[in-house]
């Protein structure tokens, strides 16, 4: 009986949004966002907080784009600068990703490490 409710605990656990599989493990618990953000990905061992709904406020101004480069979202209070049309030349070779992971896109001259 005991074992059979360790066993539920845990399934219930495991099914809550952001507590399962390598997102836990490599970045905790989602945070609650900030006023006019929401939480996104878990990138580079730490939570996305894209501010999307009112980026200007958040992230100010876009700036100019490096040469081959865009301006993406708004994360964490600052414009991400999107490199994918010569990616190699910005961010280097694609490192191998973290267990549970993936390599996504070259942003602000690194590449990024998807763990959902």
């Amino acid at each position: 009986m005991r074992l059979l409710w360790f066993v539920a605990i845990g399934l219930f656990l495991a099914s809550l949004p952001g507590v399962a599989g390598a997102q836990s493990l490599t970045c905790g618990l989602k945070p609650l966002p900030k006023l006019g953000c929401r939480i996104g990905s878990c990138v580079n061992g730490a939570w996305e907080q894209i501010c999307d709904q009112n980026p200007t406020l958040s992230c100010g101004l876009k700036p100019l784009p490096s040469l081959g480069c865009r301006i993406g979202r708004c994360v964490d209070g600052q414009w991400e600068q999107i490199c994918d049309e010569n990616p190699g030349l910005s961010c280097g070779l694609k490192p191998l990703p973290n267990v549970g992971c993936r390599i996504g896109r070259c942003v602000d001259g690194a590449w990024e490490q998807i763990c959902n």
